[in-house]
């Protein structure tokens, strides 16, 4: 007989069956939904998925170079690096011992034992400690000192900084940046997105789940390559600018002014061959805050520099007669007297003697009677003054024409009341320069990729003709005569004929009047060379320079005039017998320095001239222990490279080197170095070929 189902156990089988079914359905339900959105609870599981089998790295791009038209490097990235110090016992590479550690990296770093020990136990707890400015921007020299002590702990990690390689050499013009890289003066400002790269990258798929971050094949790859930035060629001479730089520092020395402001421009083109400021800017140096380019952003009372343009404007509007008479001493305009410089004056004398010498009388009536104040101010619109120049840089200001009152007006025509930057100065007097062609001043000659193609290059602008070519020649051969035989004696050269005109402008004391004393002035000279073409126009300002009983302002402002006037024309001259007006061929050639230590000399020296290098060995030794540049930076053909060998030093011969160089050399080797004159070397205290011990070298530069 059979048995029977009861009807319990059949209506339990069937709720089960449901129930299952139902389970099923939902579970079906919602695995359709996460398959369809990719979603669950708000999560994207597909873009949780990419993340987790993506492994992306950032490859970082490097900013661009500033140089020299020669192309002489003004900023590069570096290759610097940070101490990190493992202190945790959990990672076998761990520092031991503290104070054996300290004292050795002070040695290197030539910082305090103390301080070091203090970093290295002020949180003991600490898995790994940096140590500050102390451990930061490590140069490679110093990194290779470091490794060779072997001290446990002690990570050296690599970074990129930016670096100026010449300091504060045409800084004002270069620029810096700040800690983040971007910059915030000067050329690094203005040209930032041009010098600015862009990053590239690479992404490696992973398999997350199976085999546990591996790779997996490199189909699965995709990259970007980063994108250097690109490279800015300056209009700067670097020859023209070391003896200018030179000539400042010398005037800092000899006089301690408060400010040195200077320019130097090529009055064809606008080119800005020469530009400096003293207090000078510091690139390389943490937390510099002067910024402040003098040369565009300081307008001031010009003084007699001024007197220029009342002359030019005068002649061109034919109102000018240098033989007719006036009475000097002084002059009253509106109830208020205006007196010469030297309070009486010297009488009737004529419109070209009160030139020569610096009558403001003579120019009060030029401006007031001759030419009439709403002409002459016709006149000061068209050299540029009621505007800025338009220079490529960053923070320009220009200066305030006051006209409300006849005597703001009257003072106005020998520079006094009204303000001029020193920019809008050399612009107005490029017109004279340049056959009344006035010209856009601009630093930037050439913007060129990493590929050393040039992608953009400056054209000269004549932004507008104030005067005739006949009145700039006029003008020139009047102002010839102020240096030949009037107040700017001091600034008379050897070979080549200037023209030009001294300035000493007062100083406000902020309290509505001016300051006093034979110091407090800001003494100047506006000139150019030679009289017939001017190739050059040189600006100088010093502002309170501290003078002797037998010296007037002419003195500091002519030991830079002179020598930066005369230089750079023979250098024109000299590209000049070659056929050629001015060097402009820029030769940018760079390679990456290789790694020549513990190469033999003679290997070494014959693999770097195959290069375009310029070998120079310091040591009579077999092997290379140490260059400079280090290796792995860009370098351009032509540079030299110190190589200091195993051996003894050996002294190079210096004769033509720079002021520059020649510290390069003594950072490099550790020589003490006590230098006379300015430019170049002509002779040396330690003979080439000699051994170098621990002596002082002299140097005399011309």
């Amino acid at each position: 007989m059979k048995p029977v189902k009861s009807s319990n156990m059949k209506r339990g089988a069937s709720i089960l069956s449901l129930l299952f079914l139902g389970c099923f359905l939902i579970v079906l339900a919602r695995f359709i939904y996460i398959m369809a959105t990719g979603h669950i609870h708000g999560v994207n599981l597909l873009e949780g998925q990419e993340k987790v089998v993506t492994a992306s790295e950032t490859i970082k791009s490097t900013r661009g170079e500033i140089r020299t038209r020669e192309g002489k490097k003004l900023a590069v990235q570096s290759q610097v690096y940070s101490i990190v110090a493992i202190l945790s016992k959990k990672n076998d590479n761990h520092v031991k011992d503290i104070s054996h550690t300290a004292e050795k990296l002070s040695g290197v770093l030539n910082a305090d034992t103390s301080k070091i020990e203090a970093l290295l136990t002020k949180d003991k707890n600490a898995y790994q400690v940096e140590l500050g400015k102390i451990g930061k921007n490590i140069t490679i020299t110093q990194m290779q000192k470091i490794s060779k002590l072997k001290l446990p702990g002690i990570v050296l990690i690599p970074e990129m900084k930016r670096t100026y390689p010449l300091g504060d050499f045409a800084s004002h013009i270069v620029g810096l940046t700040n800690f983040e890289g971007e910059g915030i003066a000067g050329i690094e400002k203005q040209y930032s997105p041009q010098l600015t790269g862009e990053d590239g990258f690479i992404k490696q798929k992973v398999d997350g789940f199976i085999n546990s971050g591996l790779s997996l094949p490199s189909d699965a790859t995709t990259s970007k390559p980063p994108k250097n930035g690109n490279h800015i060629i300056t209009t700067i001479d670097r020859n023209i600018q070391t003896v200018l730089e030179d000539a400042m520092n010398q005037v800092i020395n000899n006089y301690q002014p408060e400010k040195i402001i200077a320019i130097v421009m090529d009055p064809k083109t606008g080119e800005i061959v020469a530009l400096s400021n003293r207090p000078s800017l510091y690139p390389n140096k943490e937390n510099e805050v002067n910024y402040l380019n003098y040369a565009i952003s300081y307008p001031f009372e010009p003084g007699s520099t001024m007197k220029i343009f009342t002359l030019a404007a005068a002649i061109n509007e034919g109102v000018y007669n240098g033989n007719e008479q006036f009475k000097s001493g002084s002059i009253t305009i509106s109830g208020e007297t205006i007196h010469d410089h030297n309070d009486h004056g010297w009488g009737m004398i004529t419109y070209d003697k009160g030139v020569q010498l610096s009558s403001n009388v003579a120019f009060t009536i030029i401006a007031k009677d001759k030419l009439g104040f709403d002409k002459y101010y016709d006149y000061l619109h068209d050299f540029g003054f009621t505007s800025t120049t338009g220079i490529d840089l960053s923070g320009e200001k220009k200066g305030t024409l006051l006209k409300a009152y006849e005597i703001e007006k009257a003072t106005t025509s020998f520079g006094q009341g009204s303000t001029i930057s020193p920019i809008q100065l050399v612009t107005a007097a490029s017109a004279i320069a340049n056959d009344g062609k006035m010209m856009r001043p601009y630093v930037i000659k050439q913007v060129m990729n990493d590929e050393e193609e040039v992608l953009k290059e400056k054209v000269p602008e004549v932004t507008g003709t104030p005067i005739s070519k006949e009145a700039a020649l006029e003008t020139r051969n009047l102002l010839a005569t102020v240096v030949n035989d009037g107040t700017g004696k001091k600034f008379q050269l050897a070979e080549y004929e200037v023209a030009g005109k001294t300035g000493t402008a007062q100083i406000p004391d902020g309290n509505g009047r001016y300051q006093t004393g034979r110091n407090n002035y800001i003494f100047s000279f506006l000139g150019m060379a030679p009289v017939q073409d001017p190739k050059l126009i040189v600006y100088v300002a010093v502002e309170k320079p501290q003078l002797a009983a037998d010296e007037v302002g002419a003195n500091p402002v002519s030991e830079i005039v002179n020598p930066v006037m005369e230089y750079g024309l023979k250098k024109l001259d000299a590209t000049a017998d070659k056929g050629t007006k001015k060097v402009t061929k820029i030769d940018v050639a760079s390679v990456s320095l290789e790694n020549y230590e513990n190469k033999p000399v003679t290997d070494a020296v014959e693999e770097l001239k195959k290069t375009g290098l310029e070998p120079i060995v310091l040591g009579n030794g077999k092997k290379i222990i140490e260059t400079s540049p280090a290796k792995g930076e860009q370098v351009l053909n032509g540079t030299n490279i110190l190589l200091k060998t195993d051996g003894a030093m050996i002294m190079p011969d210096l004769k033509n080197w720079s002021l520059r160089e020649i510290n390069q050399f003594s950072r490099f080797t550790g020589l003490e170095v006590q230098r006379e004159g300015n430019g170049f070397v002509t002779s040396q205290s330690i003979k080439p070929g000699a051994k170098v011990g621990d002596g002082v070298l002299k140097v005399k530069l011309e």
